[in-house]
């Protein structure tokens, strides 16, 4: 077996993953109704790709078999010289996917989403009337933005619309919220 078929054999093999990956993310979308999800992308947290993950590993051996094949075959380099253009390649690729998935994830996370417990401690407008130990609905700025939510008085007594709070705790959408003094 020469290197030049190992090289033929990683570029099918990762053409061919990235065409099953495709069909199975475009399958998944056909109206069944049903939720199926086909992930190898590597998203660690809200914004972010890992660097080894699926994509890239197969990105990575898509480019060592595609400039293998353009070494030993089309400049006819034999040895170290195609092996390290083959090498160098699939860096350069799976680097590159690495960074698209980044600048993607980055763009697609970075809205003003906030963690609701990154609420308490804020000062908040009453907007909605919070009865004696009912709901009502507060507002206050979260990354820049109006947020406004579900909102209980700590100590079950009414507080009327326009009077401000400070949010004191946050429990699953609902923040709790005493009297500013």
């Amino acid at each position: 077996m020469t290197i030049g078929i190992i090289y033929v054999g990683l570029l099918v093999m990762g053409v061919t993953y990235a065409l099953v990956s495709g069909a199975f993310g475009w399958f998944s979308d056909v109206g069944t109704g049903d939720d199926i999800h086909f992930d190898a992308s590597g998203h660690l947290d809200a914004g972010h790709a890992h660097p080894i993950s699926g994509t890239t590993i197969a990105t990575f051996i898509t480019g060592f078999g595609a400039g293998g094949v353009v070494a030993h075959y089309l400049l006819r380099w034999t040895g170290l010289a195609s092996l390290a253009t083959a090498t160098g390649s699939g860096v350069v690729l799976a680097v590159a996917a690495y960074l698209v998935l980044e600048l993607i994830f980055s763009q697609t996370q970075a809205g003003a989403e906030h963690e609701t417990g990154e609420a308490v401690g804020r000062d908040a407008e009453v907007v909605t009337p919070i009865p004696a130990g009912g709901t009502g609905e507060v507002a206050y700025l979260a990354r820049g933005q109006r947020e406004v939510g579900p909102a209980r008085s700590v100590d079950d007594s009414a507080i009327a619309r326009g009077r401000p709070v400070v949010i004191e705790r946050v429990v699953g959408q609902t923040v709790y919220v005493r009297h500013k003094r």
